[in-house]
């Protein structure tokens, strides 16, 4: 997780703490306990965004795949390939985007006389992807036996982005029913919100008295546990 990453993430819990402060306790003190607690949010949301990366890293790997095998379909080396495919990627995606960084890196260790196949092993390893994996083993064995390597990672590249596909239209699926919890998860807060702002005197009790803030704290515990639960239930790994 980068600092930017990192700074968001924290903001947005620090913010999220400041929600729930008003709309369960209407309390200084509360914000002063989940303030800094939503300031730890970038620790518990750690799995959601590698799992987000893996699956960006996944769909761009599958363009890098084919225009690899377009590459060595046009004569280019192994090394050369990677070359090019970098510069393709670059051109698709920017710069900035891991998989122009992971190819960079690939063409660095080339240019220090690192075999293309170590390279790729390298990048399968940092990713975490089996299909990234998969590749890189059977590139390797292609690339050491002496058999035909252009046949053999173009069929690689189109068996593994049938994959690939597949996988990806998974997650269009998920990343719909992903949104549609989290706009479930937001009704709870718009109810508090809509009494609080239309009748406060309604809620009274349930900020002033003892009872009332035992109440509200169970069901802001309960809120946060069915969150946290339904987030579980919509994580798929790749």
């Amino acid at each position: 997780m980068t600092l930017k990453e990192k700074l968001w993430y924290a903001a947005a819990g620090t913010a999220g703490g400041a929600v729930l402060s008003f709309l369960f306790f209407r309390s200084l003190w509360a914000f002063g306990i989940l303030g800094p607690l939503g300031a730890l949010y970038p620790a518990l949301a750690r799995r959601k965004i590698e799992r987000r990366r893996r699956e960006k890293l996944l769909i761009q790997w599958k363009e890098a795949m084919t225009a690899f095998g377009i590459a060595m379909s046009a004569g280019y080396s192994a090394e050369n390939a990677v070359r090019q495919t970098w510069m393709d990627m670059k051109q698709r995606y920017g710069e900035e985007q891991m998989i122009s960084r992971e190819l960079e890196m690939m063409v660095y260790q080339i240019g220090i006389n690192v075999p293309a196949e170590k390279a790729l092993d390298d990048f399968a390893a940092r990713s975490g992807l089996d299909e990234v994996r998969s590749f890189a083993e059977v590139f390797r064995v292609g690339k050491r036996s002496g058999a035909d390597l252009i046949r053999i990672t173009s069929e690689a590249a189109e068996m593994i982005g049938a994959r690939v596909e597949v996988k990806e239209e998974m997650i269009t699926m998920m990343t719909g029913v992903r949104l549609e919890g989290r706009m479930m998860n937001l009704v709870p807060l718009a109810i508090l919100a809509y009494m609080n702002g239309t009748s406060p005197q309604f809620f009274s009790p349930m900020y002033e008295t003892l009872f009332g803030r035992i109440v509200m704290a169970a069901g802001m515990a309960c809120y946060l546990a069915i969150c946290f639960y339904g987030q579980r239930l919509m994580e798929i790994e790749l």
